[in-house]
């Protein structure tokens, strides 16, 4: 069986953006080589949160191929291939969205997210972003680069394998309890686990220094995307030590918008709205 772990870098917060994709090739137990193709958005819009967390900009892209070209391409590794991705829901949706603008087939695969594996095998980790699994494992990869972020995610694969003696990643879903996901011209069904994991104990009221338990006070704050150095949970913990009201939608009292890779609709309404924005970066330095 063909198995492929993939990861994409979108340019902007549409799930139609992808600028680029790696892809590791699993063959006999190992990651045997990784492939990476530059990918040029359809409209070149590239978002500056987007930019800031994986280093592609219009430059990278100018002469690369437009999504068909490079489908076209890596379909004979796709069709028929088990395939991983951690957060799969995010990899598979830009696969969906993008052959839906262009009007082409997706291919046709069974799919494995390696984020329900890594709590399924680890539930203790505090997280399990791929770069707490990673530096967990010891796997060595530039986090935010396509190809690096699917080297790591066939490597997860390949040590959850070992931990419960899977023997081989395509054996891992009955092992623990994984039902795969399918993309095909069909449509699409959600990988899913059957395992709840353990849960962690609720982690500690956050520390602050001396006054900054008022640093937000009066603030209505919304997260939206992905952030690496913290969850969204202990990010909007933080805030509320800090004085703020953390809510979940984009409304007209809201003051500050923390937005990561990812982020969607709540982006889109606070920039139009003129919100003010914080990627991770800022966001961490208001908050140190």
């Amino acid at each position: 069986m063909k198995v492929v772990a993939i990861d994409f870098e979108t340019a902007n917060e549409t799930r139609s953006s992808p600028c680029s994709i790696g892809l590791a090739f699993i063959e006999d137990g190992a990651v045997a080589r990784v492939d990476h193709h530059y990918i040029r958005p359809w409209d070149m819009r590239f978002a500056p949160f987007n930019m800031a967390f994986h280093g592609i900009g219009p430059n990278h892209v100018r002469d690369a191929d437009e999504f068909p070209a490079v489908l076209d391409r890596l379909r004979e590794n796709l069709d028929g291939a088990l395939v991983l991705a951690h957060n799969a829901a995010f990899d598979i949706s830009v696969i969906r969205r993008t052959c839906e603008h262009y009007g082409v087939a997706p291919p046709a695969f069974d799919y494995m997210c390696t984020v329900q594996v890594a709590r399924s095998v680890w539930p203790d980790l505090v997280s399990h972003k791929l770069n707490v699994v990673g530096r967990h494992l010891g796997i060595d990869f530039k986090h935010h680069d396509a190809a690096g972020d699917a080297y790591a995610c066939g490597a997860v694969a390949l040590a959850a394998a070992v931990e419960t003696g899977a023997g081989a990643v395509h054996a891992l879903p009955s092992r623990i309890g994984l039902t795969l996901g399918r993309l095909d011209q069909g449509g699409y069904a959600p990988s899913q686990s059957r395992h709840l994991p353990r849960k962690a104990p609720p982690p500690p009221r956050p520390v602050l220094p001396p006054g900054a338990e008022r640093r937000l006070a009066g603030r209505t704050v919304v997260f939206t995307g992905q952030l690496d150095t913290m969850s969204r949970p202990d990010a909007q913990d933080l805030a509320t030590a800090m004085g703020a009201r953390v809510v979940l939608s984009v409304t007209k009292t809201t003051d500050l918008v923390v937005a990561g890779p990812g982020a969607g609709a709540k982006l889109r309404t606070a920039r139009e709205r003129g919100l003010q924005i914080l990627n991770e970066e800022a966001w961490l330095a208001l908050v140190g």
